[in-house]
């Protein structure tokens, strides 16, 4: 039976998925056929056809299998009961109806599995600089940014005010004059250390303290991933190669791997750039004689970072000279040296909200650029205030 899957369009989200189900109707269904012409694999053309009768079923449309009755915006079918009568046909239907009841962090993972196919290799390769010092490396350090976080200076002890369109702003220009006084370092890290958005999808923190959005968890999720863009292509402007360091948070322990995710995805054919799994707390990668480690801080001493350290990483411990720890979560800068590894918690450009400015909570907004050379270790570094 060839099946007419035109009421699968209004369920499409995305132009990638429109053109894969024109598609498949073109050759009346045929999934084969649809994925040579689109020069994708079959599976990923099954898959996201799959994934448009996920949606509509919800809805409890499905016309295919005898199911056509569009549930109220907001609900979902709960059950559906048919009743048949002697011929085979539909004689009586019911529909169940109730409020969507799937948590956020299950929207924002249908939100990122949506989107795989439309991101995936979507960035196409950066023109390289031509003249790069070898055996240098710079890493921008980006402390807690708390995007989607709305302050409102009116209300504060401070009169700094905050939302995403400050927040877009102040980190451009903080990464783009720290790339101009770098120099010509081949290899370059762009360093979150964690609590890169306010919140997690819920309006709370991991401990369920309440926290001040500036707008919908989704939209935000979107003007990151443009922001990153930016800094993305400013930085490969300027090294040679690029690593993506993105430290989970107690703000946002799942958004900062979908944020990863969903960059490795779009820079699939980038061959400067890679992305640094950060499916656990602790991060840590190697150049030269350098071990880097990174944790965002919180719930945990550096005692125990370092024991963590040399019990796990005995391979690069050994290996390494030069030992780094970079920490986030305290929002300003303090510098520590415990054993062989040096301990650092790094400032942050984003202003406080209401509830650390009544606290008297408040430190200098600045964001720094570390260089370090292959076998010496730490050679300078650049720091630039809001």
């Amino acid at each position: 039976m060839v099946i007419d899957y035109e009421f699968l369009r209004k369920f499409c989200k995305t132009d990638r998925q429109e053109m894969v189900l024109d598609a498949v109707m073109k050759h009346h269904g045929n999934q084969a056929k649809a994925a040579k012409e689109l020069g994708r694999s079959q599976s990923g053309v099954w898959q996201m056809m799959a994934r448009l009768e996920r949606l509509a079923a919800r809805s409890a449309v499905a016309p295919h299998r005898s199911v056509d009755k569009q549930v109220m915006e907001g609900f979902e079918a709960k059950r559906v009961s048919t009743a048949y009568n002697n011929e085979g046909e539909v004689a009586l239907q019911w529909v169940i109806q109730e409020p969507e009841r799937r948590s956020m962090k299950e929207k924002v993972d249908a939100m990122m599995e949506g989107l795989k196919d439309d991101l995936t290799g979507f960035r196409k390769a950066v023109k390289a600089p031509k003249i790069v010092n070898a055996d240098l490396l710079a890493c921008y350090i980006i402390g807690d940014h708390h995007f989607g976080m709305l302050a409102d200076g009116d209300t504060k002890l401070d009169d700094d005010n905050y939302d995403v369109k400050i927040a877009t702003k102040v980190l451009t220009e903080a990464v783009d004059k720290l790339a101009a006084r770098v120099g010509n370092c081949e290899r370059a890290v762009l360093l979150n250390v964690g609590d890169f958005f306010h919140e997690d999808g819920n309006q709370a923190t991991s401990k369920g303290t309440p926290v001040d959005v500036d707008t919908r968890i989704g939209k935000t999720f979107k003007l990151a991933g443009r922001l990153f863009q930016t800094l993305v292509t400013r930085l490969l402007q300027q090294h040679k190669h690029l690593t993506l360091v993105n430290v989970r948070g107690n703000h946002d322990t799942a958004m900062a791997c979908h944020l990863s995710s969903a960059l490795e995805l779009l820079y699939q054919n980038e061959p400067r750039l890679d992305v640094l799994p950060n499916y656990s707390k602790f991060l840590h990668m190697t150049y030269g004689n350098n071990l880097f480690v990174f944790h965002h801080g919180d719930r945990i001493k550096h005692e125990q970072i370092l024991q963590a350290v040399i019990t796990n990483l005995d391979d690069q411990w050994s290996a390494s000279k030069k030992r780094y720890c970079h920490l986030g979560h305290i929002h300003h800068h303090t510098r520590r040296e415990v054993g062989s590894m040096h301990f650092e918690h790094w400032g942050s450009l984003t202003a406080t909200d209401q509830w650390h400015s009544d606290s008297g909570y408040g430190a200098e907004r600045s964001m720094t650029a570390v260089i370090y050379h292959k076998e010496r270790g730490e050679d300078s570094r650049v720091k630039v205030t809001a």
